[in-house]
């Protein structure tokens, strides 16, 4: 079995800079230290356990995963090169991104905004909340 292990680390995004979650972990955050000679060393990990956490985590899968990828359900998913092609306009992906949070749980809600860079681009951006 491979494990890769995500880290949470500042991104920044049109309207800031703002602490994501990269890749490489679902449900498992490593444990890191340095030893004598700076070097960063896999001590342990830590599992998520709290039903919200992992809840949460399942709900941000959900609204990332592109349509067509799973051999077994290629009806499931997001269309996101869809979107960037501009072969499906935004309201059909803010409408695939809601549809699949809700097949995880009807207890998160996602809102969407619209954030202008420097330069006057608008960019849509979600954000997933607990509502229950």
């Amino acid at each position: 079995m491979d494990v890769k292990v995500y880290t949470k680390e500042a991104v920044r995004q049109p309207s800031g800079t703002e602490y994501v979650i990269s890749p490489n972990i679902i449900d498992i955050y490593p444990v890191i230290t340095t030893d004598e000679n700076n070097n960063e060393i896999i001590t342990g990990a830590e599992l998520l356990t709290e039903e919200k956490d992992i809840t949460e985590q399942a709900c941000a899968l959900a609204t990332i995963w592109q349509k067509g990828l799973d051999p077994l359900d290629l009806t499931d998913g997001i269309r996101w090169s869809e979107a960037i092609l501009e072969e499906i306009n935004v309201v059909q992906l803010m409408e695939d991104i809601t549809n699949a949070v809700a097949k995880v749980t009807p207890a998160v809600q996602v809102n969407f905004a619209t954030v202008t860079d420097a330069n006057g681009n608008s960019f849509l951006k979600y954000t997933l909340q607990a509502v229950a």
